[in-house]
């Protein structure tokens, strides 16, 4: 009988190296796509979640805004409001209970928007910035007080809230006023006592979003 003696290149297994040759040859280009993914997705994040896209009113003057507003039924809606910085004074009559810290001061935004009083405006954010940008939000349940939810519309008529599909139903109709085509708020902000404001940003889903300069002297 005749043996076959395997050499001893055929008997050596393969390292683990030469098997994965091709895979690690490929590994830098995965991990080049999979970083450039990464990047797009903390990009659009970015972006969504800060102040980008303004639309920027001159100082005393109204400036119409425009946004298709995302709603929680995967669709979207159409936002237009006018809105005009009136003044941004020491706050003479703040809402009550509100405690300044020491150190700090009460500011009272007043601001006219007018809108159709069917179009949903609920929902807003506001705050106030200096010149280098920093911003001082408007906090509805702080400083020992309560103020408005949304510090855009009135608090006896804030107009219609956004749909929430078949429970709208089955919701108790809403009973308050129909809101104006035009009015006035009047939202109180907390900020450091030596922080002269800039301007005041007013927005409903970001990165969009209104700047309202302070009159120049």
């Amino acid at each position: 009988m005749t043996t076959t003696v395997p050499s001893p290149a055929a008997a050596r297994p393969r390292s683990w190296w030469r098997r994965n040759r091709w895979a690690l040859v490929a590994l830098p280009l995965a991990l080049a796509l999979m970083a450039a993914a990464s990047a797009d997705r903390v990009r659009s994040l970015w972006w969504e979640q800060g102040l980008h896209d303004p639309t920027t009113a001159a100082p005393g003057a109204a400036v119409a805004f425009h946004q298709d507003v995302r709603d929680g039924l995967g669709g979207t809606r159409p936002l237009d409001v006018e809105v005009r910085l009136d003044a941004v004074v020491d706050a003479t009559t703040p809402p009550r209970d509100l405690v300044v810290p020491a150190g700090a001061r009460a500011v009272q935004v007043e601001m006219t928007l007018s809108a159709d009083p069917d179009v949903v405006l609920r929902g807003c954010s506001l705050a106030v910035r200096d010149a280098d940008g920093t911003r001082y939000d408007y906090v509805a349940n702080g400083w020992g007080t309560t103020q408005p939810a949304s510090p855009c519309v009135p608090v006896d008529a804030p107009g219609p809230a956004p749909s929430l599909g078949d429970l709208d139903d089955v919701l108790t109709p809403d009973s308050t006023p129909r809101r104006p085509a035009t009015w006035t708020v009047s939202p109180v902000v907390v900020l450091p006592a030596d922080v002269q404001v800039s301007d005041v940003v007013l927005w409903w889903q970001l990165p969009q979003h209104v700047v309202l300069p302070t009159a120049r002297e």
